[in-house]
C-alpha cells in the first residue's frame, strides 16, 4: 500500500442509541448526510442548520462543526453536548443518542435532472408545477424534493402533491405559493421558469403516516395542503379502518383549492372522514357559513370524539400554525409522540419549504 493511502482520511462510524442502529460517514460527508445516503429516517427538516429538527446529544468521541451550533442552541445545550447532524463531521467513532429515531427504511436521495413541463394556477398565489425528470424517483408519501433553477440562486424545497407510485414517479407535482419579495417564486409567477430545466434532489424528509389504529388529525395551511394531500391519497389506497379529519386553514374562500381531490379521498376513505376548511379573513357578509379564525381554534369541536392517547396529528404548513396547534393539541391530550409536524419555512430560514 502506498504511503499517501495512509495519509487519506478514513470513513469514521457513527452508532446511534437507543435503536443500536450504526454507518459509515465519509470525510467531509455531515452525520445527516450520510445517514439518508443509508436510508436511515434520520430527524431532520431544513437540511442546513436553522430548525433544531435534527438536533441530538453527542454522547462519545468527536466532531467537528460544520457551522457554528451557537446560531440554533441554547447555552445549556451546547454546554451538555447537544449537537446538530445536519452540521456535524466526524473527527472519530462517535454515538448519538436520539430517542425519536425510528427504525423506518426509506428510499436514499438521489440527483435528477428535471424539466418544469406544466404550471397550473390553483388560487391567485399558489400554482401547481408539474416536473418531468430524467428518471423515475421512489418516496414515501408527505416527503419533499429540493429543486435549484440556476447556479447563485439558492435551492428550495417543496413537498410532493401526488402520491408514489409502485414503478416511481417520472413525473412529480408540486404545489408552490407566491412568497412576497421571493426571488424563485417571483421568476414563477411571471412565467420566466416555464419549460426551463431543474436539478432535482431527493427525496427528504420525515413526514409519512405512522402505523397505528387511533384516529387521524391532519392540518394543513397554504401550500401545506401539497404533503398533506399526498399522505392522504395513498392512505385511502388500503384498508386503514380509521377515522380522519383534515383541517385547511386559508385566509377565505377564494383561497381554498384541491377541493375535488378531497372529495375523492373522503369517498375512497375506509372510515369516518371529515373536512373542515376554517376561514382566518373572510369578508363579513359573504355567506359563508363554516368555521372562522385559525384552525387550533375549532380543533376541540370537531375533533372532540377522536382526542386520545391513541391520535396521530399531522400538521404542514407556516410556523405561527403548526406552533399553535401543537400547543393546543396538547393541552387537549394528544401525546408529542403523535405529533409530526412539517413546517415551511421561507428564504429567510435558508433551505427551506416555502408556503
Amino acid at each position: 500500500m502506498a504511503l499517501f493511502d495512509f495519509l487519506k482520511p478514513s470513513a469514521k462510524t457513527v452508532t446511534i442509541l437507543p435503536a443500536g442502529v450504526s454507518f459509515d460517514v465519509k470525510p467531509g460527508q455531515s452525520v445527516l448526510e450520510a445517514g439518508l445516503s443509508h436510508g436511515y429516517a434520520m430527524p431532520h427538516s431544513c437540511t442546513v442548520g436553522t430548525c433544531g429538527s435534527c438536533k441530538c446529544k453527542l454522547a462519545e468521541g468527536k466532531i467537528k462543526e460544520l457551522t457554528d451550533f451557537a446560531y440554533v442552541l441554547e447555552a445549556d445545550e451546547l454546554q451538555s453536548g447537544i449537537i446538530l447532524t445536519c452540521q456535524s463531521a466526524l473527527k472519530s467513532d462517535v454515538t448519538l443518542n436520539i430517542p425519536n429515531f425510528e427504525l423506518k427504511q426509506l428510499h436514499p436521495p438521489e440527483d435528477y435532472d428535471g424539466k418544469i413541463t406544466k404550471t397550473e394556477n390553483l388560487t391567485h398565489d399558489t400554482k401547481k408545477v408539474s416536473i418531468l425528470l430524467d428518471r423515475p424517483i421512489w418516496f414515501d408519501a408527505g416527503q419533499y424534493v429540493q429543486l435549484e433553477v440556476e447556479e447563485g440562486l439558492a435551492a428550495r424545497s417543496y413537498s410532493f402533491a401526488l402520491p408514489p407510485a409502485e414503478d416511481g414517479c417520472r413525473e412529480i407535482e408540486l404545489f408552490i405559493r407566491q412568497v412576497p419579495g421571493g426571488e424563485f417564486t417571483g421568476m414563477l409567477f411571471d412565467g420566466k421558469l416555464d419549460g426551463k430545466s431543474v436539478k432535482v434532489h431527493g427525496p427528504s424528509g420525515n413526514f409519512w403516516l405512522r402505523d397505528g389504529k387511533g384516529p387521524i388529525i391532519c392540518v394543513g395551511g397554504g401550500s401545506g395542503l401539497a404533503p398533506i394531500v399526498s399522505l392522504l391519497e395513498q392512505a385511502a389506497k388500503s384498508p386503514l379502518g380509521r377515522p380522519c379529519i383534515m383541517l385547511f386553514g386559508a385566509r377565505t374562500q377564494e383561497d381554498l383549492y384541491c377541493l375535488e381531490r378531497i372529495e375523492e379521498i373522503a369517498a375512497k376513505w375506509d372510515g369516518a372522514f371529515t373536512f373542515v376548511p376554517v376561514l382566518s379573513n373572510e369578508p363579513e357578509g359573504s355567506g359563508w357559513t363554516g368555521h372562522t379564525g385559525f384552525v387550533n381554534t375549532v380543533i376541540e369541536q370537531v375533533a372532540a370524539q377522536h382526542l386520545s392517547n391513541e391520535t396521530q396529528v399531522y400538521l404542514c404548513g407556516p410556523p405561527p400554525m403548526i406552533d399553535a396547534v401543537t400547543d393546543t393539541v396538547l393541552k387537549l391530550g394528544i401525546v408529542s409522540e403523535n405529533i409530526h409536524a412539517d413546517k415551511f419555512l421561507d428564504a429567510s430560514h435558508g433551505l427551506a419549504r416555502q408556503n
